[in-house]
């Protein structure tokens, strides 16, 4: 009976001692077969080590496959093929990143108008109907912004930049006057020293950042002017958006299909919940940012305050900055706002007090309409993920610390849900273990 008992004994599977894969294989090699296989491996390093400077990812990753693909059937092999896939994937997309970005701007701009199409659609208007309108008036206002907005604000620019030389030439007399002088020595300061010091050190180096920053920023302007200014992205950006927002869910259900089906429906609701978090938070905080960007210049206008337009550009930009934003673009208005026409105060005044309404009016009326809070990101978690962001990919860091952020998050539940085998819409409601 104990031989019964034994022989009637499974084995365990492979698949559960992925650690003992190699071991296994050379467990079922003879000695000579093992010296054979590890002398082979070394010479593969010599040879790799040799020809390294014409070793291609391709060439690395065909031979990987090559080598590995017999002993599929270990995870081991499998988890390093996988690897090896998806690090070389990594490596090509960043091979042709420059081919790839039509494709990739036409991809954002095809899913942020996708509702507005999706939606019209249900009012029996067909996609591509809706898709070529849509598509032109992106066009219109691209074409707007490029020859009437951006010359303004380049002027504006440059004029706060004279405003700022002046300021720091009046600053300079003012500490070079008799009065003021007096006042430094019963201080211990030496006026003369320090006029040395803001005439031969200060003044031009400052000069020098403001002439840098201007050509800085005029030579990113020419760089986008000559990719916009590109015949083939032209041409390319228009059709490609068309032809993706028109066949939008004939593509994402393709792409549903190539995913197994045992993991299908989890993939599916996945997308579902990222794409009304994310979707919604994208569109809603651009359009409340434009909106910002237009009621701060129409009230700076209003009010007589200079660099209006500019100051606008900012606002919108900065209101996709929470927290920070707000404190940035007050402090912003009201310093370029003293550069207006006298008296100076009551527009400083004015400035600040206009974008705490506008926020006010952001916080309570726009976004829980617009954006809503399908986020649902604790405020000290958005702090850290801006400024984590911010420390490794700088402004643009910034601009997508949230979105991605809520993905990790969505991420982090869909793996709980897995694991308590439930479906990830159910599992904010289930109780903690």
């Amino acid at each position: 009976m104990a031989k019964t008992a034994r022989s009637t004994k499974r084995p365990r599977s492979v698949k559960q001692q992925p650690a003992d894969a190699w071991e296994s294989l050379f467990q079922s090699m003879g000695r000579i077969e093992v010296a054979l296989l590890v002398g082979a491996v070394l010479l593969l390093m010599v040879l790799i080590y040799t020809i390294q400077s014409v070793l291609s990812p391709f060439v690395a990753v065909g031979a990987i496959i090559f080598l590995l693909f017999p002993l599929r059937h270990y995870a081991l092999a499998r988890n390093l093929m996988w690897l090896s896939a998806i690090l070389f994937g990594l490596w090509f997309v960043s091979a042709v990143s420059s081919i790839l970005a039509p494709f990739v701007i036409s991809l954002v701009i095809a899913y942020l108008l996708n509702p507005v199409v999706s939606r019209l659609e249900g009012w029996k208007i067909p996609r591509w109907v809706t898709s070529l309108v849509l598509i032109l008036l992106v066009v219109a206002v691209i074409v707007l912004v490029l020859f009437f907005v951006l010359p303004i604000a380049v002027t504006q620019f440059e004029g706060m930049l004279d405003a700022l030389s002046d300021v720091f030439a009046e600053f300079r007399e003012w500490l070079w006057s008799s009065r003021m002088a007096s006042v430094l020595e019963r201080y211990g300061v030496s006026a003369e020293e320090l006029r040395t010091t803001l005439s031969k050190e200060l003044a031009p180096r400052f000069e020098d950042v403001l002439r840098n920053l201007l050509q800085g920023i005029l030579a990113v302007m020419s760089s986008v002017s000559r990719f916009v200014t590109q015949v083939l992205y032209v041409i390319m950006v228009p059709f490609l958006t068309f032809y993706l927002l028109t066949d939008f869910p004939k593509i994402t259900h393709r792409f549903l299909m190539l995913i197994p089906g045992r993991n299908r429906d989890r993939v599916g609701e996945y997308l579902r919940e990222a794409d009304e978090i994310i979707g919604r938070y994208l569109r809603g905080a651009l359009l409340v940012a434009f909106l910002q960007g237009v009621m701060v210049t129409l009230l700076f206008s209003l009010f007589g305050i200079k660099y209006s337009l500019l100051l606008g550009i900012m606002a919108a930009l900065l209101d996709l900055v929470p927290y920070f934003g707000l404190i940035l673009t007050m402090i912003l208005s009201g310093v370029l706002a003293a550069f207006s026409d006298p008296p100076a105060l009551p527009k400083i005044l004015s400035a600040v007090f206009s974008v705490g309404v506008l926020h006010l009016l952001e916080v309570t009326l726009l976004s829980p309409r617009i954006v809503g809070s399908r986020v649902g990101l604790h405020p000290l978690l958005i702090i850290l993920a801006l400024l984590l962001f911010a420390y490794f990919l700088g402004f643009v860091g910034v601009l997508i610390a949230i979105p991605v952020t809520a993905l990790m998050i969505l991420a982090v539940r869909e793996w709980e849900a897995v694991r308590k085998g439930v479906p990830l819409s159910q599992y904010h409601s289930i109780p903690p273990e």
